[in-house]
């Protein structure tokens, strides 16, 4: 059975929207909107895989921890944040262009009846029947970084919906999480140009629930468990062999891009793309001197018998 419809209006809309020079007079609700601190996850609709599976485990991760998942309900990255949301089983809302009677894009209608039925929510600034249109979706990116506590771009192009939802967050004064790209990748322009503009990085759950520390906001886990904010994520970039002849050069000694490619016979463009995989799933890390060095494990050493 669907949530239904409530109308949302004065008072009774969220409070976080009055810091918008023109917040919207009326919102449209199904579900309930999650107390506690929310994290938007946005990106571009023409992900990466690797941007994919990121934006899933962190997205899990943060659920786990107890921090409310928001995004756009768009296909690509924000269907993965909806989808990390739910494996992670806390809820998440969508915050919509489209009214729940016309979702946006049609195909994830089954997405968002799964919302709501574990315990999310689904948000417009439109009436149910309401198609989204060109004009909706800039009202909706400043409606979701206004609600959001911290706002993390995964992936975005150099001019893009989710380049207008981080300046939103700025205007807004939101904090602003960019995973890094390598300047190479076009999907990831739009993060380079964020980071420049001074956004912080992002390389998993352990810096937003920094950033959430830093303002107090300290979720507690769904079950009771102590919060584990690290993301042990290790992206699918290339051939896992290659990977591996990577790490296994850096283990060996090799601490340059040039010294990597001498060891594994890879060449250097390859070598440059699994050492950026390496670096973003915290495997890897240049150390003072600029030297690539495997990150130590956080894992306690095991206890002596004696």
């Amino acid at each position: 059975m669907t949530a239904s419809l409530r109308i949302l209006s004065g008072s009774a809309l969220p409070h976080r929207l009055a810091d918008l020079a023109e917040p919207p007079k009326t919102l449209y609700l199904r579900g309930e909107l999650p107390r506690g601190p929310c994290v938007g996850i946005v990106g571009t609709r023409y992900p990466t895989r690797e941007g994919v599976r990121f934006a899933r485990l962190l997205a899990r991760t943060l659920t786990r921890a107890g921090v409310t998942i928001l995004s756009g309900g768009a296909k690509g990255i924000d269907t993965a944040a909806h989808l990390g949301a739910l494996r992670g089983r806390g809820p998440t809302v969508v915050v919509a262009p489209a009214g729940f009677a016309a979702p946006y894009p049609d195909q994830n209608a089954e997405l968002f009846h799964r919302v709501l039925a574990e315990g999310g929510a689904y948000l417009s600034l439109v009436t149910d029947g309401t198609k989204a249109t060109q004009a909706a979706f800039f009202p909706r990116n400043a409606c979701l970084a206004a609600l959001a506590h911290v706002l993390v771009v995964v992936e975005a192009g150099a001019r893009s919906g989710t380049s207008n939802a981080a300046r939103w967050a700025r205007e807004l004064g939101r904090p602003l999480l960019v995973v890094p790209h390598a300047p190479w990748e076009p999907k990831g322009l739009g993060c380079i140009a964020e980071l420049r503009r001074g956004a912080t990085i992002c390389t998993g759950s352990r810096d937003v629930l920094r950033e959430l520390d830093r303002m107090l906001l300290r979720p507690l886990p769904r079950d009771g468990s102590p919060v584990q904010p690290q993301l042990p994520f290790v992206a699918a970039s290339g051939p896992p062999a290659e990977l591996e002849r990577v790490r296994a050069a850096i283990v060996a000694g090799a601490h340059h891009v040039d010294q990597i490619s001498d060891v594994t016979g890879l060449p250097a463009a390859i070598v440059q793309r699994q050492v950026l995989t390496l670096t973003l799933s915290g495997v890897l890390a240049p150390d003072p001197a600029g030297r690539l060095a495997l990150v130590p494990t956080l894992d306690p050493p095991a206890r002596s018998n004696s």
